[in-house]
């Protein structure tokens, strides 16, 4: 009984931690850059390392808090769009990523990373074009669905170098000084 609670007390502080990080992170390193609605957005380092480290429960909820904190306190503003678009979005793109930690190596990580920011990536794309055939937003509306994909290439290639360049030198930092996480893998140090 102590064990699964311990487990659980772990993987709620290291949501909120992954939450509360996303949103500084975020904040740190916006430099006003938005492409068709969304962000040029290097912080999707910080739920990625927690997805891996933590799995996908806490990579995708983390990543769906903070991007909701984020969104409304110095992105957008807008509440619905970001619980409509954003929050689905991470949660599903860090949810998938998440499953790397089950048998961990980085072949696993790398198909993950591609599969599952590529799944929220379509979902940015096709959800901002619903939203703005429903809501006039600062997007202004109806949106085509081509600039709707158009926002879903730029979420994806703007993004993609940070899970596959930083991410992997991060986990191998947090391994080196916590080698519980991911313990028994030795492609920890191989990737």
């Amino acid at each position: 009984m102590t064990t699964n609670i311990y487990f659980s007390a772990l993987k709620t502080s290291m949501t909120a931690i992954n939450a509360a990080l996303y949103v500084v992170f975020g904040g740190f390193t916006n430099l006003g850059i938005v492409v068709y609605g969304v962000r040029f957005w290097p912080a999707v380092i910080v739920p990625a390392v927690f997805a891996v480290l933590f799995g996908p429960l806490v990579g995708g909820l983390g990543a769906a808090i903070g991007i909701f904190i984020a969104d409304v306190v110095y992105g957008h503003g807008n509440a619905l769009l970001s619980i409509i678009v954003g929050v689905p979005a991470n949660f599903i793109a860090f949810w998938i990523i998440g499953y790397a930690k089950r048998k961990f190596s980085w072949r696993k990580y790398f198909i993950l990373a591609f599969a599952g920011l590529a799944a929220g990536s379509v979902y940015i794309g096709i959800s901002l074009w619903a939203f703005t055939q429903f809501f006039i937003s600062y997007l202004g509306s109806n949106w085509g669905i081509v600039l709707g994909l158009s926002a879903a290439l730029w979420t994806f290639v703007s993004e993609i170098p940070f899970l596959i360049l930083v991410v992997p030198i991060v986990v191998k930092a947090c391994h080196q000084a916590f080698p519980e996480l991911l313990s028994g893998n030795s492609d920890i140090e191989a990737g």
